[in-house]
């Protein structure tokens, strides 16, 4: 098994933002959020493909997700889309 340093970039609430420019295994998220419901995705590029998407429930609150194995792959890199009320954190490497 190959080990690598795992980083992390923030996404704001109601932005896109590019995680990591280059390819890399998505391997946590950890979120906030409001009581309005919205979808987080993570993309497989910028305006790419959909490879997690998350909905928030209609209540305010936190949560960290662990990916199982290696982690989700983005060939191309992470780009991250944050609904308004929504606050997202992606660690990779």
């Amino acid at each position: 098994m190959m080990q690598t340093d795992v980083k992390s970039a923030s996404c704001p609430a109601g932005a896109t933002t590019t995680a990591f420019a280059g390819r890399t295994r998505v391997r946590a998220i950890a979120f906030s959020h409001s009581a309005t419901p919205g979808a987080v995705v993570i993309n497989d590029g910028t305006g790419g493909t959909a490879v997690f998407s998350y909905t928030t429930p209609a209540v305010a609150e936190g949560m960290y997700m662990l990916f199982p194995g290696e982690g989700i792959l983005c060939a191309t890199n992470v780009s991250v889309v944050c609904p308004a009320g929504v606050v997202a954190t992606v660690f990779y490497g």
